[in-house]
């Protein structure tokens, strides 16, 4: 901050209390016409007070401590001023100017920028970069890290915000992300088909002041994450209109924020209003994805000048969502709609004691509702009948006509067209209570800061499911009740401690450790409590800063973290699965009835009691060096997740009589004067004579063996991530006004799964060489799906890795005078490699595997084939019999055994997928522009890949070249258009 835009007046006094000397006053105005500021905001950073100004712009901080003390003034709509003044005691005032946040100030940014305060690796972005690179998605803000990758803006893809970790990988990173609010965690452990993190696309984008990424160890105060959090602070004072339009080839979007004043003491309020409308196809804009965002604060400050307590007090919500019903182009009028409507509320109590036993006190209460309740509507048709089964119980069932019976377990479907409306109901419900005390005290130089808090979260999914409107047309389902699952509540109590140490010649030491003990508790579940305890430590050593020397700035950070993430309703909560066999089928009649009978075994959900939450330990560490030339951050990370969500499936023996078409040929009965019926327990079917000429005839039937499946959940094998972070902006060229920054990262995956888990490659339909049902499960060490939406099957690969290095070079102009940003940004791919790995693989040679030549990861284009470890028995299957020795001594002594166990060996599809893939580097190159007309005009224009690059990349695993375009390796040529007005 300049010298003049800070008046510093020492008052002398005589007041001194326990080390608390003087009072901190002063005035707030504004740089443009010297009026008066209303709830600026004045922070102390290093004791954590502050202080909000009045209608005059006054403020006052009682109980400062001496010392140096870092002040932070800030307001919606003006330039943050930072200054350190040395507290010598004795009351002070600071009278500061504001001056208006516009392109006339002399640093603008365009890419995220590193937080130079905090003892872990953490990122901020403001509100400037947010609208020259007019993001509409939140979780588009992960392109503006180090090495990111443009992505081109829509609303149509749902993507999620994932941290330090790439696509197709174990240990659910988006899911462990979390995304916060204004302090208020978006939460979506409450889906049931899914375990990602939040989606934010309901989220306006307009009406975010500043965000902050913290990719490094977090706070102790936030739980239920494993991989970063994601900090997003809303506009919060008086403001004029602001209404912003943008355009770009798939989106329109229209805003209008407006921060008023509640009268002279009454308060700010924030209004913001979104529409933003994202469609697939810009020549047929139809199928589209459209967001009506609201927002609603209230902020004030009582008791100013005594203890103050801010209240915040807000809502916000959004009424969209995915509908394809108008377009023209949906062959046969189907169609699908999904609501995207939600409403959360919060209230935030921080009450200023500064007292010697606590310095602050903060309360938040928040709850949120949401209503995704999808539709579709299904062109079908059939030539003849088919049997939908609804039957939730065990036993044989027979098909029965929908108008004589629309109860049927079994109802025999139409003949012809007709449309299908399906729906499924989710509406998660969930709520949290945060209680928070500081207490922040200095011992001679050394300044402590101690935080204790405790926090209660639920969550609960009061949906009703997949449901139909009309059960004739309902094809086979059964109901499965979202709000029958009990809800899952968590329980947190947590203590950090923060304490700073000057040393000589001006440097700091700052050593932050914590420790968190959650408790989950989830009633009437075979997860009645889990407890989890996550420890935290950060250091930061400050070597010297603000030295007139080349190299003015040197830090260095490290730290490690546990971090627990809790599991989605999807893990807790399975659906149950229903093995349907049929039973009996019937010859057409002359309608072209075919009349079915099938033995239903409904597996119950499975929970599994040795289920335990995931957790990552994190590591992280790096270096600031600020010189004359440049500012250069490096950091550093190891994480490792342990305990993974994976889904399995469990093999249950069962047997069912099975009655063949052919009994019928002796029935006696003619076709059209057939009833059928099954007795619901033994399975035996009966025909009889509706015209009662003949008398009624049992039919035979033969016994089968097969098995039923159900899906539970599993913890699966460690994921280990490492990589680097760089950013290096240098000094500006004052010149010609411009500013050239690098940005880069390498990153390193490794996931190999080594849980064992059964499966039966070909499917339980499949038959052995007696012509039996295949009665074999295998059990392999360690499968390959790498989410939570698939079970372990078998694969050759049970792992991978992937390594990639990214460099990113923006040059950007900014021209006070003009009010003007141009940037340039080139982003390049100079390494990217993968790889799927088999640790337990053979050798194919001559269609068979050589079980004397394993894999060693070494050879390339060659087909592998993978045992399983063990095998079981449909007459025995607690016995896991070793695979390999059954295995070689089928091949010499039983042939019909050596083909039953040859099927459950898998191998790869192509000889090239175990191979390397190196992909040949590439680049391409996005603009923007920024330009303010007066005080009251913006236009910004953005073009990514605007050299529309079609340039092509080599694969080593396939040896082929393929083009850039339509890769997804980088964005489509791709441009917008924005326009700010200010009123």
């Amino acid at each position: 901050m300049r010298r003049r835009d800070i008046v510093l007046t020492i008052i002398l006094g005589s007041v001194s209390i326990a080390g608390f000397a003087q009072n901190v006053r002063g005035t707030i105005i504004s740089a443009k016409d010297k009026q008066p500021i209303m709830f600026a905001s004045v922070t102390l950073k290093e004791s954590h007070l502050y202080a909000y100004t009045d209608k005059s712009g006054h403020f006052i901080i009682k109980n400062v401590p001496k010392g140096p003390t870092t002040v932070v003034v800030s307001c919606l709509g003006y330039a943050s001023r930072t200054q350190t003044i040395n507290f010598t005691g004795k009351d002070a005032v600071i009278d500061v100017t504001l001056d208006e946040n516009d392109l006339k100030l002399g640093e603008a940014v365009v890419v995220a920028k590193r937080k130079r305060d905090d003892a872990t690796t953490a990122y901020s972005i403001n509100r400037t970069t947010l609208d020259n690179q007019q993001i509409i998605n939140l979780g588009d803000i992960s392109t503006l890290l180090p090495g990111g990758k443009s992505v081109n803006p829509s609303l149509m893809n749902d993507r999620r915000m994932s941290l330090r970790s790439a696509s197709s990988e174990r240990g659910n990173a988006s899911f462990g992300t979390a995304v916060e609010v204004d302090g208020v965690r978006l939460n979506n452990n409450s889906a049931t088909g899914e375990s990602l993190g939040a989606s934010t696309r309901a989220l306006s984008a307009s009406n975010i002041e500043s965000v902050e990424i913290v990719s490094g160890i977090p706070s102790v105060e936030y739980g239920d994450l494993s991989n970063g959090i994601v900090k997003v602070n809303t506009r919060r004072g008086r403001s004029p209109f602001i209404i912003e339009s943008s355009v770009n080839q798939h989106t329109r979007q229209l805003a209008v924020n407006k921060g008023f004043g509640a009268g002279k003491e009454g308060g700010v309020i924030n209004l913001s209003l979104e529409h933003a409308r994202s469609f697939s196809d810009a020549a047929s804009p139809y199928t589209a994805y459209q967001r009506n965002a609201f927002s609603l604060n209230y902020l004030n400050v009582v008791m100013k000048n005594r203890l103050p307590l801010t209240l915040n007090v807000g809502v916000r919500g959004n009424i969209g969502g995915y509908n394809s019903k108008k377009d023209p182009d949906e062959q046969l009028e189907n169609y699908a709609k999904k609501r995207d409507n939600g409403v959360s509320g919060n209230i935030r109590l921080n009450w200023q004691l500064n007292q010697l036993w606590l310095t602050s006190l903060q309360f938040i209460g928040a709850a949120s509702y949401s209503n995704r309740r999808s539709e579709t509507y299904t062109n079908a048709s059939s030539a003849s009948t088919q049997p939908y089964l609804h039957t939730l119980t065990e036993g044989y069932n027979i098909a029965e006509d929908y108008d004589k019976n629309p109860t049927a377990n079994i109802i025999l479907g139409p003949t012809g067209y007709w449309y299908v409306k399906g729906f499924n109901d989710s509406k998660p419900f969930n709520y949290s209570l945060k209680l928070k005390a500081d207490w922040n005290h200095k011992f001679g130089s050394v300044r402590n800061l101690l935080m204790l808090g405790a926090e209660w979260t639920s969550t609960h999914n009061g949906g009703r499911g997949t449901y139909y409107d009309n059960l004739r047309y309902a094809p086979t389902w059964r109901e499965y009740r979202y709000d029958a699952q009990p809800a899952m509540n968590n329980m947190a109590i947590y203590a950090e401690e923060k304490v700073s140490v000057p040393t000589a010649k001006g440097g700091l030491f700052e050593l932050t450790a914590g420790l968190r003990e959650d408790l989950t508790i989830i009633r009437h579940s075979k997860y009645p409590r889990v407890s989890s305890l996550s420890p935290r430590v950060n250091s930061r050593y400050v070597f010297f800063s603000g030295r007139k020397a080349w190299v003015s700035d040197l830090r260095l950070h490290a730290g490690w973290g546990k971090s627990v993430k809790l599991p989605s309703f999807q893990i807790l909560y399975p659906s149950p699965s229903y093995r349907d066999m049929l039973a009996f089928s019937s010859t057409s009649d002359a309608q072209n009835r075919s009349y079915y009978a099938y033995y239903t075994y409904p597996s119950t959900t499975v929970s599994n009691p040795n289920l335990r939450w995931q957790y990552t330990h994190q590591y992280d560490a790096g270096i600031e060096v600020k010189t004359r030339i440049a500012d250069i951050n490096v950091s550093a990370f190891y994480n490792k997740t342990f305990r993974p969500y994976m889904a399995t499936n469990i093999f249950t023996p069962f047997a069912y009589k099975y009655t063949t078409p052919s009994a019928l040929q002796k029935s006696g009965i003619p076709v059209a004067d057939r009833a059928f019926s099954v007795d619901q327990t033994t399975g035996v079917v009966t025909v009889t004579d509706v015209t009662g000429k003949r008398p009624a005839v049992t039919l035979p039937y033969e016994d089968r063996y097969t098995y039923v499946t159900n899906a539970t959940y599993v913890n699966a094998s460690t994921v280990s991530r490492y990589g680097l972070e760089w950013i290096i902006d240098f000094t500006q060229i004052r010149p010609l006004r411009t500013q050239v920054r690098l940005d880069g990262n390498y990153y390193h995956y490794k996931g190999m799964d080594h849980t064992l888990f059964a499966d039966v490659p070909l499917g339980l339909h499949n038959r052995q060489s007696n012509g039996a049902l295949y009665q074999y499960i295998g059990y392999y060490r360690g499968g390959s799906a790498s989410s939570t939406n698939y079970t372990a099957n078998a694969a050759a690969a049970n792992g991978s890795v992937s390594s990639q290095a990214n460099l990113n070079a923006t040059v950007t102009t900014h021209i006070p005078k003009l009010r003007l940003i141009m940037a340039l940004r080139v982003e390049s791919s100079l390494y990217r490699y993968s790889r799927a790995k088999s640790s337990r693989g053979y050798i194919v040679e001559n269609g068979q595997p050589n079980l004397e030549k394993p894999y060693d990861g070494k050879t390339r284009n060659q087909t592998v084939a993978v045992l399983p470890e063990y095998y079981s028995t449909w007459d025995n299957p607690a016995e896991k019999k070793p695979f390999y020795d059954t295995y070689l001594w089928a091949r010499k002594n039983d042939r019909n055994l050596y083909n039953d166990l040859s099927q459950l060996i898998v191998r790869t599809n192509y000889p090239y997928m175990l191979n390397p893939d190196r992909v040949s580097a590439y680049w391409s190159a996005n603009i923007s522009v920024t330009k303010e007309i007066g005080d009251h005009v913006s236009l910004s224009f953005y073009a990514n890949n605007f050299f529309n690059t079609l340039r092509r990349v080599h694969s080593s695993q396939t040896g082929l070249e393929t083009s850039l375009f339509g890769s997804g390796y980088v964005p489509n040529f791709y441009y917008g258009l924005s326009l700010r007005l200010k009123l």
